[in-house]
C-alpha cells in the first residue's frame, strides 16, 4: 500500500508540472476542440431528456481554477439552455463538498485556497436528490481507458462517489462521471484504490471516449 502511495505521490507531481507548463495558446485551442464535443454530448443527453418530457439538465461540475481545463464554457451553455448548475463547496469539518446551484456568475466568489465555489447563499442539493443529476464533470490530473482516474488527494469527489453510489442504490438512476482530458493528461494505467472515483466518458480533442 505504500509503494502504491508513494506511486500516487510521484504521478501527481508528474501530471500537475505537466499541466502547468503547458502553452496557453494550445490551452486555448484544447479547449476549444472539447467545447465542441462537450456541446454534442449535451445535445445528446437533453434528447434523451425530452423524450422523459423534461428540457433542463441537471449538471455538476467543479469551478476551474489555474491549469485545469476550464469549465466555464460548460456554465455558460447550461445557464443559456436554463439547465440547473451546480458546483461544489468544499467544507472543512468534516471533509466534505456541499453541491449548490449557481444561476449566473454572481453566485460565485473564491473559497479556500482561492478556488471559486458558490456563495453560502445558494441553494443546496441535498445527497437524496443526488441520483437526479444526468452529468458530472470531475477534475483531476491523469486518467486511463479504463477509467481510472488521478485526483489531488484530498479525496473529496471519491468520498461523493461513494455517498452517490449509495443514494443510487435504492434508485434505477445514476449520472454520468465525466472529464476534460488536456494533452499529456491520458495514461496508460492510473493505480487504483477499490473506493477510487471511476470515469464514464472522456471529453477528448479527438471525441469522447465511453469507457465500458
Amino acid at each position: 500500500m505504500q509503494d502504491h502511495t508513494e506511486q500516487k505521490s510521484r504521478l501527481r507531481s508528474k501530471l500537475r508540472q505537466s499541466r502547468d507548463l503547458m502553452d496557453e495558446s494550445t490551452r486555448q485551442q484544447v479547449m476549444t476542440e472539447i467545447n465542441v464535443v462537450t456541446k454534442r454530448e449535451l445535445e445528446r443527453l437533453r434528447q434523451d431528456k425530452w423524450k422523459l418530457g423534461s428540457k433542463q439538465l441537471m449538471i455538476f461540475s467543479y469551478l476551474s481554477y489555474g491549469s485545469e481545463a476550464s469549465t466555464a464554457f460548460l456554465f455558460e451553455e447550461g445557464w443559456k439552455h436554463g439547465d440547473r448548475m451546480l458546483a461544489p463547496k468544499v467544507q472543512a469539518n468534516p471533509a466534505r463538498m456541499e453541491l449548490r446551484r449557481v444561476l449566473g456568475e454572481q453566485d460565485i466568489q473564491p473559497g479556500i485556497w482561492g478556488i471559486p465555489e458558490p456563495k453560502n447563499s445558494c441553494e443546496l442539493l441535498q445527497p437524496e436528490s443526488w441520483p437526479d443529476i444526468d452529468l458530472v464533470i470531475v477534475p483531476g490530473l491523469g486518467y486511463d481507458l479504463h477509467g481510472g482516474r488521478i485526483g489531488y488527494g484530498g479525496g473529496y469527489y471519491d468520498r461523493f462517489a461513494e455517498t452517490l453510489a449509495a443514494k443510487c442504490a435504492m434508485t434505477d438512476k445514476r449520472p454520468l462521471m465525466a472529464a476534460f482530458v488536456l494533452p499529456g493528461q491520458l495514461q496508460d494505467e492510473i493505480p487504483m484504490d477499490p473506493l477510487d472515483l471511476r470515469i464514464d466518458l472522456l471529453m477528448t480533442t479527438e471525441g469522447i471516449l465511453h469507457i465500458e
